[in-house]
C-alpha cells in the first residue's frame, strides 16, 4: 500500500500505541488542529473525483464516499486537519451541555479505562459515554473553520436525570437545534441525530411515539428548514425482534421528513477492563453485522434514502459496503487508528477498481442504475 502506510504502521503506530488510548488520541489532536502536516498529504487522499464524487440529495456534494465518524472530533478541534484528508468530518456527538462522560475508571480498580484497544482483531472497545466540553466552545471552533469539507454534526441527547422530565430534556434539544442551525448550511452542511451510543443507558426511550415525534419534528423542521441534510444514526440489530423495530423507527424517521440514516456505529460487548464493564465494539469483527443491517434498511427502504455505513469498513472493504450493501458513503473511525492517514487514498483506489471491473463509470452511475432497477420493479 505503499511507503506511507508502511511508515505508519511500523513507526508511528507502534509509539502511539504504547500511549493509553486516550493520551494517544490528545497527541493526534495536537497534531491534527492545524491544517499541518497533514496538508502534505491532501493531494495523496484527493483521487478520483470525476468518478467518486457523490450527490447527497440535492444537498450535499461530496469529491468523495469517505467521512470521518462521530466520536473522533468531539469538540470541532481537529476540522483544519482532518479536511485534508477526508471528504466529510462528523463532529460531536454534540449535547446542549458540558459532560464528562462515563467514568475513566472503574471504582476501586485503576487497570480499567473507557478505551480498550484489540489489536489481533484491529478493533476497540469504549466506554465513553458522550464525553463533551460544551455547546459553545464547539460552535465557536466551527465558525472559525474555513475549509470546503463539509461538516456532519451528529447531536443527541441523554435520558430525563434526576430531577428532569421528558420535557425538560425535548426543550434542551430544541434549544441545541436552534443554535447549530445558526451554523447550517454554512458550514454544516449535514445533521445526525445520534440514538445509537450502547454506553448512554435508556437512549431507546427517544423512540417512543411522541417523544421521537417531538424529536423528528425539531430537527427536521429547524435544521432541515435551515437546508441540512437530515440523518438519524441507528444502533445495530442482532435479532429479529429488534431489526423490527429498528426498520419502523427508520421508516417513521424517514416519513416525518428525514432524508437518511447512518448505520450502525458499534455492538455492545461486555469486558471487565472498561471501566463501565461493558462497552461499543468496533472495527473488522463487526463487519459482517454491519453489512447485515445495511442490506436490511436498503432493502425495507429502497434506493431513495442517504445511507451512510459505519462498522468495521477497512480500505479493502469499502467496494463491498458501497457497491454490494448500497451505501453512499462509509463513515471511518478504528479502521483509521489502524492504519493511518494514507485511509482515505487506499479505500478510494480499492473502490476504483472494483467499479472499473464491474464496468461502472462512476459511483453517481451506481445510484441512477439502483434507482432505475427499484423503479421498474415497481412497475412490473
Amino acid at each position: 500500500m505503499g511507503i506511507a502506510h508502511s511508515l505508519y504502521s511500523h513507526a508511528i503506530r507502534p509509539v502511539v500505541f504504547r500511549q493509553p488510548a486516550e493520551e494517544a488520541h490528545e497527541s493526534t489532536k495536537r497534531m491534527l488542529k492545524g491544517s499541518m502536516p497533514m496538508g502534505l498529504l491532501s493531494s495523496y487522499s484527493d483521487l478520483g473525483k470525476d468518478k467518486l464524487s457523490v450527490d447527497l440529495g440535492g444537498k450535499v456534494k461530496l469529491d468523495g464516499p469517505i467521512g470521518i465518524a462521530a466520536g473522533f472530533d468531539k469538540d470541532a478541534e481537529m476540522l483544519d486537519g482532518l479536511s485534508q484528508l477526508f471528504d466529510y468530518i462528523t463532529i460531536g456527538t454534540l449535547l446542549p451541555y458540558k459532560w464528562p462522560g462515563n467514568p475513566k475508571t472503574a471504582s476501586g480498580d485503576p487497570s480499567t479505562s473507557r478505551i480498550v484497544r484489540l489489536e489481533e482483531e484491529e478493533a476497540m472497545l469504549n466506554c465513553l459515554g458522550f464525553p463533551f466540553s460544551g455547546l459553545d466552545n464547539a460552535l465557536a471552533n466551527v465558525s472559525r473553520y474555513g475549509a470546503s469539507i463539509p461538516i456532519n454534526a451528529s447531536i443527541a441527547v441523554r435520558p430525563p436525570q434526576e430531577g428532569q422530565s421528558m420535557e425538560d430534556v425535548i426543550e434542551q434539544f430544541k434549544s441545541m437545534a436552534g443554535m447549530i442551525a445558526r451554523h447550517v448550511p454554512s458550514r454544516i452542511a449535514m445533521v445526525e441525530v445520534n440514538f445509537a451510543s450502547p454506553n448512554t443507558k435508556g437512549l431507546a426511550v427517544f423512540f417512543e411515539k411522541g417523544v421521537f415525534e417531538e424529536l423528528s419534528t425539531t430537527t427536521v423542521g429547524v435544521l432541515g428548514g435551515k437546508g441540512a441534510l437530515t440523518l438519524m444514526k441507528m444502533p445495530p440489530h442482532l435479532d429479529s425482534q429488534t431489526r423490527a423495530r429498528n426498520i419502523g423507527v427508520a421508516k417513521r424517521w424517514i416519513e416525518a421528513g428525514g432524508e437518511g440514516l447512518t448505520v450502525i456505529n458499534t455492538v455492545k460487548t461486555s469486558d471487565p477492563r472498561l471501566s463501565m464493564g461493558a462497552g461499543g465494539k468496533s472495527g473488522r469483527p463487526i463487519f459482517d453485522t454491519m453489512m447485515g443491517n445495511l442490506k436490511d434498511y436498503r432493502q425495507a427502504l429502497g434506493p431513495e434514502p442517504i445511507i451512510n455505513a459505519v462498522g468495521g469498513i477497512t480500505a479493502e472493504r469499502v467496494p463491498q459496503a458501497i457497491i454490494d450493501g448500497g451505501a453512499d458513503t462509509v463513515q471511518v473511525y478504528t479502521p483509521f487508528i489502524y492504519h493511518g492517514p494514507t485511509y482515505v487514498r487506499d479505500a478510494k483506489a480499492a473502490l476504483m477498481r472494483s467499479l472499473k471491473s464491474k464496468g461502472i463509470g462512476s459511483l453517481g452511475e451506481l445510484r441512477q442504475k439502483a434507482i432505475r432497477q427499484a423503479d421498474s420493479l415497481v412497475k412490473t
